[in-house]
């Protein structure tokens, strides 16, 4: 089964900020002192991690001098790709495991842009699961850090305080809107006006709804037995569009961006948010210290047993083909790719490392994720499972105008499955 990897294609202006002990100039490869200048670029999802990661990578490798840009997943493929074919492209930089958007494995490969990362020693402990991502004819691309999920992340302790309690139900899901609602809060943050993030929901829900009722549905779509429009991906949209209508999201929801809708849970004026797990970490940033937080499933049904995550890989990192700086690059993945350097990394992002460590000790907020992952009730992210990145951008198009009330579910899953027969 070929895999697509989760990411986003809207462009806009670069937005870029820096880090803690690095700088977003990525000139010259050497310093004054004869220290080495590492440049690396990342998401801002992963941001905790990359300031954890520098910390600890440049304690223990003086030599070494990181200079950090990160930039929103809208605005990151587009920068990136055109930074490597002119050039200009960091040595190391965030890639999505398998195909399906402008800076996923696949595609930079086939393009030439990425170094061959076969001989290192890592590539031996890849798990079977996650080398069909990471992997193209038995070579790695790409070095896996972390395996992510995708749930609602709840404010804990503001659910505490407020009585309320985590919904098993899609009947108690409208109900903790209602009740929230009364109460002057929202139940569920929507980042609308940040692209990527309006396909969480749908993400959250067809586990459930479409992927563990029928395991090979991705093969059927690609088969052209079945499309979006004849399928349970009409009720995701249904309920997304419910939930909206409902009031389960704050007010301007459409208009939103990513980090405000994290405040708005670090606050505890919204108490949960649909997200990636290293959101969890962002979002705990801008929180008192004493704040509790858990990642937990959105129920799509009223029947708790079938309820379903997404899970897949998270983080990952390849080399530039072009880096300047490619023997400490390379040096600097394999850190990232061992058992020390993955520990740091997904620590800080409340991950799980994608290369399993028996040492590494999970945050108790991804309990309820780490659960489901043992019990085999996770599905790949959506896209993973898509021909081309086309069916992602315009899953995010549609979902705005499903939300505006510009188009119905049936509309919108239609212009998806126009993407989806265009093919790879």
């Amino acid at each position: 089964m070929r895999y697509k990897a989760v990411g986003a294609i809207a462009v806009s202006g670069l937005l870029a900020a820096s880090l803690a002990a690095c700088t977003n100039d990525t000139g010259a490869p050497t310093t004054s002192d004869g220290k080495v200048t590492l440049t690396w670029a990342s998401v801002s999802s992963e941001k905790p991690a990359t300031e954890a990661v520098i910390k600890a990578y440049q304690a223990s490798h003086p030599n070494v001098v990181i200079n950090a840009t990160i930039a929103d997943v809208d605005n990151y493929q587009t920068t990136l790709r055109t930074q490597l074919s002119s050039g200009t492209a960091p040595d190391v930089f965030f890639v999505w495991a398998g195909d399906g958007n402008p800076m996923a494995m696949a595609v930079l490969q086939r393009a030439s842009l990425i170094e061959d990362l076969s001989s290192f020693d890592f590539v031996k402990n890849i798990p079977e699961g996650v080398k069909p991502v990471t992997q193209i004819d038995g070579k790695t691309f790409t070095a896996p850090v972390t395996y992510a999920g995708i749930g609602a992340a709840y404010n804990m302790t503001a659910m505490k305080k407020g009585g309320y309690t985590v919904p098993t139900t899609w009947t108690q899901v409208l109900d903790l809107c209602k009740k929230a609602k009364g109460d002057g809060k929202s139940a569920f943050a929507l980042a609308g006006g940040t692209p990527w993030n309006t396909q969480l929901i749908p993400y959250a829900l067809t586990p459930t709804l479409v992927y563990g009722p029928t395991p090979d549905f991705a093969a059927q779509m690609s088969a052209g037995k079945v499309k979006f429009v004849d399928s349970k991906w009409k009720e995701a949209f249904d309920k997304y569009k419910e939930m909206q209508d409902t009031g389960c999201f704050q007010k301007g929801d459409l208009g939103t961006a990513y980090e405000d809708a994290l405040k708005l849970v670090s606050t505890g004026d919204a108490l949960a948010s649909v997200q990636v797990n290293a959101s969890v970490a962002a979002i705990a940033q801008g929180a008192p210290a004493d704040t509790e937080f858990s990642l937990e499933p959105l129920p799509a049904n009223d029947d708790a047993a079938s309820t379903r995550m997404a899970g897949a890989t998270g983080a990952a990192y390849g080399i530039n083909a072009k880096a300047k700086q490619k023997d400490a690059a390379k040096e600097f993945l394999t850190y990232l790719a061992s058992p020390e350097g993955a520990a740091v990394y997904s620590e800080a992002t409340k991950a799980l490392p994608a290369i399993p460590n028996d040492t590494f000790k999970t945050d108790p907020a991804l309990a309820p994720f780490i659960k489901y992952q043992k019990e085999g009730k996770t599905d790949p992210f959506m896209d993973q499972l898509w021909p081309n990145s086309k069916v992602q951008q315009t899953h995010f198009e549609v979902l705005q105008q499903l939300l505006a009330g510009k188009a119905t579910s049936t509309e919108a899953l239609a212009k998806m499955d126009a993407a989806y027969a265009e093919g790879a």
